[in-house]
């Protein structure tokens, strides 16, 4: 009774302070960025598999990561001097180019293609002709076995294989082996990359896309169902305060505890969004329930008494149940229960303090006969 007395009658004091608070929170909030993951940030540090692979990494480092640049011969013309043979010479030097281009890169320990192998057999040179090539690779059956690492055996397709040092800003080694392919092909050729760190920049932008998306989506529908709900736009829209005020807290709260959104938690902010939205329609249902016979103020007291202990209960059960997700093995569970569990809680302290104070600062009718 004394608490919901405070929030009905001190609702100014209660909204200043959230206010400074949610600031805070929402600076940190944006700070956050989601985090790329591998193979073996999805088991337990502590099992023998991620332990033999810690101690190779050590010792023979950018053994376990890798990216290819990958050259495809695309004529568009039937009758054109285009590239039609992956042996062809102004190909292979132009593969040759990429390589020493990646090279340059931090952090790329080795970078070979097709040219080096016709250079090995050539004398350290790329034949001046198609015909030589070919020559080349008829005389030589070890040249012929190399390059089925590098070209097709249709001669359609040739790869630069790069190996890396693991554990690089995924973002920073992209941006940079797009500037190398950034080298014009010669005609009839179209240039790619693939590999380790492309897919990890991929993953993590389609995350990024895909959260944005489900949120909005998932906002926009939640607003629909309130205001349909409530037949008012006013209380329609005052409960989504406690899910974007739990979202904010939750993620500055992650973020000054040092706790990286990754992009298969990230899809966690749809959950938390659907269970927090709970708590202030029932605040928001029973104040108008109270409001047919109580003046506001009077009206938020007897609300928060008769919501304030099933909502904690209901928030405890909740965040235990997630919580239990930590005795399992898997981080990434583990990282799922700790961002729902705060989720959850953070949109039940929005929904009994801003919720309120918000509620009483903008009802104006008068008491009901």
């Amino acid at each position: 009774m004394r608490y919901a007395a405070f929030v009905a009658y001190r609702r100014a004091l209660l909204l200043v302070f959230f206010l400074i608070f949610s600031l805070i929170m929402g600076s940190y909030a944006l700070a956050t960025e989601t985090a790329g993951m591998s193979q073996e940030d999805m088991l337990p540090a502590d099992i023998e598999v991620i332990q033999t692979l810690e101690l190779v990494s050590d010792q023979f480092a950018g053994a376990f990561s890798s990216a290819t640049i990958v050259v495809e011969i695309d004529p568009r013309y039937a009758q054109s001097n285009e590239i039609r043979d992956a042996r062809d010479p102004e190909l292979l030097r132009y593969v040759d180019a990429l390589a020493e281009r990646a090279k340059r890169i931090y952090g790329v320990i080795e970078a070979r293609s097709a040219a080096d192998v016709i250079k090995a057999a050539n004398g350290g040179t790329i034949p001046g002709s198609l015909q030589r090539v070919k020559s080349l690779v008829a005389q030589n059956e070890l040249v012929e076995q190399q390059l089925r690492a590098y070209i097709s055996d249709d001669y359609t397709l040739s790869v630069v294989r790069l190996n890396l040092l693991d554990g690089l800003e995924s973002e920073v080694v992209v941006a940079e082996l797009r500037e190398v392919i950034g080298l014009k092909p010669p005609p009839g050729l179209t240039v790619d990359l693939s590999g380790g760190p492309v897919e990890d920049r991929v993953m993590m932008d389609l995350a990024a896309e895909t959260m944005q998306t489900t949120s909005a989506i998932s906002f926009a529908l939640i607003i629909i169902i309130l205001i349909l709900l409530f037949t008012s736009i006013k209380y329609g829209l005052i409960p989504l305060l406690t899910i974007l005020l739990g979202t904010v807290w939750t993620y500055g709260v992650l973020y000054l505890i040092g706790f990286e959104i990754t992009p298969i938690t990230s899809g966690a902010l749809a959950m938390i969004m659907g269970i927090g939205i709970d708590f202030g329609i029932q605040v928001t249902k029973r104040f108008r329930y109270e409001l047919r016979w109580h003046e506001r103020e009077v009206a938020m007291v007897n609300t928060l008494q008769n919501v304030f202990y099933p909502m904690v209960i209901t928030t405890v059960a909740a965040v235990t149940g997630f919580l239990c997700l930590s005795l399992g093995e898997l981080p990434m569970m583990k990282d799922m229960g700790k961002l729902l569990a705060m989720g959850v809680t953070c949109s039940m302290i929005a929904a009994l303090t801003v919720v309120p104070a918000i509620l009483v600062l903008f009802e104006w009718k008068p008491k009901r006969a």
